[in-house]
Order: C-alpha cells, then sequence, then structure tokens
C-alpha cells in the first residue's frame, strides 16, 4: 500500500510539473493585462508601456496596459491580488505600493506576501516645483517663508506613500512645517492647478513637469537624484540645498503577479522584460521620461521588496507618518 501511494504522488507531481512546463512553452497564447494603479498619462503609465509594448513586439500577444487608479494605488492592487494567479494579469509595483499599508488603514495588500515578484523595470527622480508668483528660488526659501505663514501654503500629491508625498511629509516632520495636504488621482491633474497658482509645492515626475519649467510657467526649486538634471542644470539636488535627510522622493517601478503564479511564468516575463530593457529605443524613451533602466532576476526584486519594506517600516514609525 505504501509502495502504490508513493507510486501515485510521484506520478501526480511528475504530471503537475509537466503541465508547468508546458504551460510555460504555450504561455502567452492570449492578451496579457498590466494593471498601472494611477491615471493614464502619468508617469507610471509612460514607464510601463515604454517596455510593455517592446515586450509585447516579441511575444507577437498585446499587453493591456489597464489604468485602475483611486485611492492611493489600492483599488488597482486589490484588482490584482484577487486576480487569477495564471499569469494573464500582472500588478505594476511602486514605492507608494510598499508604504501604503504601512500608513494607510485600509491598504490591506503586502508586495511581499500577497504578490510575487517579476522584475523591477525603472527607476526615476523627481523636481519640486512652486507657480513663478512664490517669491522662493530654492528650497530653503521655500521652508523659510512655510514657517513664517504655518496652514497658509499646500501642497499637491497623487496618494499617501507616493513620491509626492513622502518627500514633503519628511520635510514638514523634519523642519517642524505646516504645509496642508492636497490629494489628487494623478500627475497631471494636480500640474493644472500648480500651473493655475492653487497649488504651492508639487513634487513630480520632470518628463511632466520640465516642459512647463522651461516654458516659465512653473518654478523648479530642487531635484531629488544625487546629481543635477541635463535639461535643468541650475536646478539644485536636496543634498547641495541641504535637505539629504528627506525621503522618498524618487521612485521606483515593477511588475509584480498575484501569489501563486507559476514561477516558469515569473521566470518567463522576467526574461522578456530583461532583454526588452536592452533595446535601444526602449532606453531612449526610459530617458525621454527622466528615467533609468533597471533589469535583474525575480529572486533580485524580491530581496529588494524585502528590504524596502522593513526600511519604511522604520521610517514609517520615526517620523510618526499617517494618513491625514
Amino acid at each position: 500500500m505504501n509502495k502504490f501511494l508513493r507510486s501515485l504522488v510521484i506520478t501526480s507531481l511528475g504530471l503537475s510539473l509537466g503541465t508547468t512546463h508546458l504551460h510555460a512553452q504555450t504561455y502567452p497564447n492570449k492578451p496579457v493585462r498590466v494593471v498601472v494603479p494611477f491615471p493614464a498619462g502619468g508617469i507610471v503609465d509612460i514607464l510601463t508601456r515604454a517596455v510593455t509594448e517592446k515586450v509585447a513586439s516579441n511575444w507577437g500577444v498585446p499587453i493591456i496596459v489597464e489604468a485602475k487608479p483611486g485611492a492611493g494605488a489600492l483599488i488597482g492592487t486589490e484588482a490584482v491580488a484577487n486576480a487569477p494567479a495564471d499569469g494573464y494579469t500582472f500588478l505594476v509595483a511602486t514605492i507608494t505600493t510598499a508604504v501604503g499599508p504601512l500608513i494607510n488603514p485600509q491598504f490591506k495588500y503586502d508586495l511581499r506576501k500577497d504578490f510575487a515578484a517579476v522584475a523591477m523595470f525603472a527607476t526615476a527622480p523627481n523636481i519640486a516645483v512652486v507657480p513663478p508668483s512664490l517669491p522662493v528660488s530654492n528650497m530653503s526659501e521655500l521652508v523659510d517663508l512655510a514657517k513664517k505663514s504655518p496652514g497658509k501654503f499646500n501642497y499637491a500629491h497623487t496618494g499617501v506613500g507616493s513620491t509626492n508625498h513622502l518627500p514633503v511629509e519628511f520635510l514638514k516632520f523634519s523642519r517642524q512645517l505646516y504645509i496642508v495636504p492636497i490629494t489628487y488621482r494623478g500627475q497631471p491633474q494636480a500640474i493644472t492647478d500648480v500651473l493655475a497658482g492653487q497649488i504651492q509645492l508639487f513634487v513630480g515626475a520632470p518628463a511632466l513637469l520640465v516642459p512647463h519649467v522651461k516654458a516659465g510657467k512653473l518654478k523648479a526649486i530642487a531635484v531629488t537624484s544625487s546629481r543635477r538634471l541635463e535639461d535643468t542644470p541650475q536646478v539644485q539636488t536636496l543634498i547641495e540645498s541641504g535637505f539629504g535627510d528627506v525621503q522618498g522622493g524618487s521612485g521606483w517601478f515593477g511588475i509584480v503577479a498575484p501569489a501563486g503564479t507559476p514561477p516558469a511564468i515569473l521566470k518567463r516575463f522576467n526574461d522578456e522584460i530583461n532583454a526588452a530593457l536592452k533595446a535601444p529605443e526602449v532606453i531612449e524613451r526610459l530617458r525621454k521620461a527622466y528615467a533609468f533602466p533597471e533589469g535583474g532576476t525575480a529572486e533580485d526584486f524580491t530581496k529588494f521588496l524585502n528590504d524596502e519594506g522593513a526600511r519604511w517600516t522604520k521610517l514609517v514609525k520615526e517620523a510618526n507618518l499617517k494618513l491625514e
């Protein structure tokens, strides 16, 4: 009887592995959906399409990039977490989806537990801008002005834990400022109100903001990268400005799948992403969006997500960051 059971288990395992291998060989055989938990036309959408369009071209199968914004990336994240783990639904993960559960009690999904890592595909800095009418030319002057008028100024962000929320909250905490947060569904909507002078500070994507800075419609006061941007060489980095302790101003972007997605499929998608990131046209599209290609194995991205989770747990606790 024991021999029979062992034989049955081995046979079942062999059939299972064979099915998984066959699935990976024939995958994908229908359109793949990649959910961006932010509005269409924003920086996450732009960077995702730069990579997935190349992958789709190589596969010969469409990749549908679907924007599902709202609730600080919660709506899109929830949709993917509850999707079948069959390799046909993925999520674009960002710092927002990593920090959200630490700050927002409604954010029940953890990137480290509820998803399987595929690959990080890009990183990107941000640039801090103010309306031209605001009498400041750098971050120090903004801080001095805000200290003199607590509660008078506001800033825009696209969700708790986003790269336009975290740096300002760390700035407020470290410099004891009172600047009012205003939440928007996406960067394009926030930029409209900054241009109109209704928002005094916004830390956003250079791809969306630099054209307005060059046109004189916005004033740039700092960049979150370690070096100045080539297109705005006059704008100091946060480190140069004496704000090197301000965290969360630069973003990372990766693909994750619902937990339980077959490893062979994760490996297949990872291989294709890495191949796409070496293509000159993809590198150029990322460069125009002020982003840098990353890549690496799924294991690399898993380790990054674990380290990022631990790092932000500590930072959020120290700064007492919470949903406002």
